[in-house]
């Protein structure tokens, strides 16, 4: 039996999705954020090439990666909660240690840490928990974590800006570990204990043979070969767009401030995304939603283009990013669930995370190599054609599910 998320005894059970949306919000701040956050600063400071700094994200993103079917399984054994707490744990440890690096090899393998706490600390594990613990009421749940951890972004641009003109890079560093050791670790896990808590009988926990069956199931069909190439092509467009985007405005001759401030919108638009989402998934259903998210980071990519000439353009491609790519984490387990079921949901949504956070690996790696190769138009080009193989995916899946229904389908 799953959580029943109405009636009477709902507010308690929200109140512990609102503690599991204030951890994540500081986790992502903390834990993936910060590196955008203060990827200049560590250009300028450290004098290491733009190349070299961002292996060190594609690292930890490559580490998530590789854990995250392994941490589905924990979260199928029922493990939820010490996965979500002791991961921000060690986050938060690894990031103290980051701020003595002297050489970008004890960098890149500082990263590495922080890609096995991203793993079980962040959207992927706390989804793969919410929808195994609330079951058909997880989209409700997912959409109020991501209203809130959506500000995560908002949050770290100006505090990574404010904290290292005041302390250094090292100490703006500190602070976040200390934020995220001694607030963002003991939310995710109460949070997290709450809301299995409130279950009136745990889930089920699949013996091993089951779970090797309905995994191997699911790869057998296409949808699941489907959102393994569209969601990643989403991890790629908006990895390459944050972590490239200040550099990418103060080379089209645009103010560093402005570029900050126009980073700062991207998060709150994403919550905007989400609210609209909440007015219109009834009547459009998950995939075309999917397929709007899709077309949308395709045309905000190219915003960017006249944003030389137009720098306020900046903004609009800010927005129509944030509001595009807000609606994927929740659409991201949605589709999955309604195409692939919800048996051994944390494992096959653990293989699903690999090719998503390979997207995100290679990400700020590919911004940077493209850059190199022939400048930042040819990366807003690349980023917007990632957009449309995303969109024709979901097209395609939209497809196969209106034939098996008989033309029904959304």
């Amino acid at each position: 039996m799953t959580i029943d998320l109405t009636g009477a005894q709902a507010r308690p059970r929200w109140g512990a999705v609102a503690l599991l949306a204030m951890g994540q919000t500081i986790a992502w701040a903390g834990l993936y954020y910060v590196f955008a956050a203060l990827l200049l600063t560590w250009e300028q400071s450290l004098g290491w090439a733009k190349t070299e700094l961002t292996l060190g994200l594609t690292a930890a993103v490559l580490v998530a990666a590789a854990c995250a079917p392994l941490v589905g399984r924990l979260i199928d054994a029922g493990k939820g909660r010490w996965v979500l707490g002791l991961g921000t744990l060690v986050g938060a440890a690894a990031l103290g240690l980051l701020s003595t690096v002297e050489n970008s090899l004890a960098f890149v393998a500082i990263w590495m840490v922080i890609g096995l706490a991203q793993s079980a600390s962040l959207y992927e594990a706390c989804f793969a928990f919410v929808t195994r613990v609330t079951g058909d009421m997880a989209r409700a749940a997912i959409t109020r974590i991501t209203l809130v951890a959506g500000l995560a972004s908002a949050i770290a641009f100006p505090a990574g800006a404010v904290l290292a003109d005041a302390l250094g890079w090292r100490g703006a560093v500190l602070v976040f570990a200390a934020v995220v050791a001694a607030v963002g670790a003991p939310l995710q896990f109460f949070g997290a204990t709450l809301l299995q808590r409130y279950a009136a009988e745990p889930p089920r926990k699949l013996r091993r043979t089951e779970e090797r069956a309905a995994v191997k199931a699911a790869r057998l069909r296409p949808e699941f070969w489907l959102i393994a190439i569209a969601f990643p092509m989403m991890a790629l467009n908006h990895g390459i767009m944050l972590n490239h985007f200040i550099p990418l405005q103060v080379e089209r001759g645009i103010t560093e401030a402005m570029a900050v401030t126009a980073a700062s919108v991207i998060g709150p638009m994403q919550v905007v995304g989400r609210l609209a989402m909440a007015r219109l998934e009834n009547r459009l259903g998950a995939l075309s939603i999917s397929m709007l998210a899709f077309g949308g980071v395709s045309c905000a990519a190219l915003l960017l283009l006249a944003a030389g000439a137009a720098p306020l353009l900046v903004f609009a491609f800010a927005a129509m990013q944030g509001a595009a790519y807000g609606v994927t984490s929740i659409l991201k387990p949605v589709v999955t669930a309604e195409s692939l079921g919800r048996a051994a949901f944390g494992a096959i949504a653990g293989w699903l995370a690999l090719p998503y956070l390979a997207g995100y690996a290679l990400a700020p790696h590919l911004g940077a190599i493209l850059r190199e190769t022939g400048n930042y138009d040819l990366v807003i080009v690349a980023a917007s054609a990632m957009g449309v193989i995303g969109l024709l995916c979901i097209l395609a899946l939209w497809w196969l599910r209106r034939s098996r229904s008989g033309g029904t389908g959304g």
